[in-house]
């Protein structure tokens, strides 16, 4: 089968490499997308301390099965699927506790497993097992399917900082995520939610309904201007949907007291240290929490979500590249002229 192999730092090839073998209790799945995460971009040019290269990369996945292990009774061949990247391996300190999100020995696609820019994934026992493979609704798109994965974390991350009816919602950066985040405030209750963003050019294309107001970050103070929005009252919820130092330090400012202030984008190692004022976490009562990746749960749920119109997000599909080209598709998704971009082996 073809894969896309990252060979070496910022070294991305298409080669063939053995189909993967079916065991008894695995599943092979006939990869349909694999969409380009931030994080994907991120590894391609820093690489991952848990990653041997070469590897295969990618891990919002979907597909159709196109293999059974002997021992699996729950799916059969045909099935559309997707799948949630990360395994836990109910041993540690943390799976144990039943907070497997934190596992010390976690597994994921395109990042300890092989990954999804390739023809064929296999499903290990471990992860059938765990849960990752979840069925599609005939009225969802393998695309709309891939991206679930990011609608998971988003999910988990409204959950984490209560977002609740009545609430103002302030989302930090306009990408695919942060226009994740605004639509599901709004599926959440939220009585007004507060676009942040720089490079309104890319939102052309995208259906901002769910958006009361947006604020030019390059054009406006943005701390005058939640503060006039909020009839001075600040933000009940602060979601940072974005990896810059920048963001995170403005960020507590624009909630209001007993606000919640969600670091939802990771930072680069050497650009992690940032400057906050201790005094608005102590004075307004402002909680701090971060969030990232998502359960087999919160995938069911995002892919019930999207069965049931709650949320749309085809419209944040805004390019397709083969497989072949997913060097290209790479450099595109860099460029943020568009959206969200799918890998199509």
């Amino acid at each position: 089968m073809k894969a896309g192999i990252l060979e070496a730092i910022e070294h991305l090839e298409v080669k063939e490499v053995p189909d993967p073998q079916l065991e008894p209790c695995s599943i092979v799945l006939k990869v349909k997308v694999c969409s380009i995460c931030a994080t994907d971009l991120r590894i391609y040019h820093q690489g991952h301390a848990r990653m041997k290269l070469p590897h295969i990369l990618g891990h919002e996945i979907a597909g159709q099965i196109s293999a059974v292990g002997s021992q699996v009774s729950d799916f059969q061949v045909g099935d559309r699927v997707a799948i949630t990247p990360r395994i836990g391996c109910g041993k540690c300190f943390y799976c144990q506790k039943g907070q497997d999100i934190y596992c010390l020995n976690s597994l994921s696609f395109g990042h300890q497993l092989p990954g999804g820019y390739a023809q064929y994934l296999l499903i290990p026992e471990c992860g059938v097992r765990y849960g990752v493979v979840n069925t599609i609704d005939d009225t969802v798109s393998f695309e709309e399917a891939a991206i679930a994965e990011t609608v998971a974390c988003c999910l988990r991350a409204q959950k984490t900082s209560h977002v609740g009816s009545g609430d103002t919602v302030v989302v930090v950066g306009g990408g695919p995520v942060g226009i994740i985040h605004c639509r599901l405030a709004k599926a959440n209750g939220a009585a007004k939610v507060i676009l942040v963003e720089r490079e309104t050019r890319r939102l052309g294309q995208v259906n901002l309904d769910s958006i009361d107001k947006m604020v030019d970050s390059q054009k406006s103070h943005v701390e005058a201007e939640i503060a006039a929005l909020t009839e001075d009252n600040g933000a009940d919820v602060v979601i940072v949907a974005c990896s810059s130092a920048w963001a995170q330090e403005q960020s507590l400012s624009l909630a209001g007291r007993g606000g919640r202030v969600n670091f939802f984008g990771g930072l680069l190692p050497d650009q992690a240290s940032i400057s906050i004022d201790s005094n608005l976490v102590h004075y307004r009562e402002v909680s701090l929490q971060g969030s990232h990746s998502s359960t087999p749960n919160d995938n069911r749920e995002a892919l019930d979500m999207l069965a049931r119109g709650a949320i749309a997000i085809d419209d944040l599909i805004t390019h397709r590249f083969p497989l072949d080209s997913i060097r290209e598709a790479f450099l595109f998704a860099e460029s943020r002229n568009g959206m969200h971009v799918a890998v199509l082996p």
